[in-house]
């Protein structure tokens, strides 16, 4: 499909999501946006209201999705009849945002930047109309992860279930420069690969004892 015979809204977003994934929310200018979506300032104006609003509308597109996709996820594993075990609450947690970057026709690396970007990377925060789904996720997974390791409190499961996002949110947006670092020693892993390591790294770390001997 030429840029062109897409509606205006959709060439706006998609021109927004390539510009904040490969330069950042800050460096992008609407300059720049109207000029890769062949659209006028009028035309940002008149969808979004405002680039930060477009950049929330970006951040609403996939976020929200996730989520919903993350409580699908965990409400079937706990309809089973069992307690989910850590290592399936983290999958609950991590794959959805796999399912996102293999639905994009981004190349799989900027769209994991773009992602990274969409939770990090703009100083005004999440859009409020986000926030409860968020709350809503982090309530879910917290009861479970307390349920599948009984070692945990109630703020060693938020706290580990903050550092696992932190781990996910720099790999989708940093990934790469390991590789440039270590001039490519580090392999070049595909997306499944890479998660599948990230729950190994988080799964541990939920299951240490706090306290043990390191």
């Amino acid at each position: 499909m030429s840029k062109l015979s897409k509606s205006t809204k959709s060439r706006i977003l998609e021109a927004t999501e390539c510009l904040v994934a490969e330069h950042g929310f800050e460096a992008v200018s609407l300059r720049d946006i109207t000029s890769n979506a062949a659209v006028n300032v009028a035309a940002v104006n008149y969808h979004f209201g405002s680039k930060e609003k477009l950049f929330e509308a970006i951040q609403c597109r996939y976020i929200e999705p996730i989520n919903e996709d993350r409580l699908r996820i965990i409400a079937e594993l706990t309809a089973e009849g069992r307690a989910p075990n850590v290592r399936e609450i983290l999958e609950a947690f991590m794959r959805p945002f796999l399912t996102v970057v293999k639905r994009s026709e981004m190349s799989e690396k900027l769209f994991f930047k773009l992602m990274g970007r969409c939770v990090i990377d703009h100083q005004g925060g999440l859009p409020e109309d986000m926030i409860p789904g968020i709350k809503k996720v982090a309530e879910t997974f917290t009861a479970a992860l307390l349920v599948a390791a009984p070692n945990l409190t109630t703020e060693l499961a938020l706290w580990r279930l903050h550092f696992t996002f932190g781990v996910m949110t720099q790999t989708l947006l940093h990934g790469d420069l390991l590789h440039s670092l270590t001039d490519g020693a580090c392999g070049d892993p595909d997306a499944e690969a890479q998660f599948l390591e990230m729950i190994d790294f988080c799964e541990a770390g939920f299951l240490t004892q706090k306290g043990a001997k390191r």
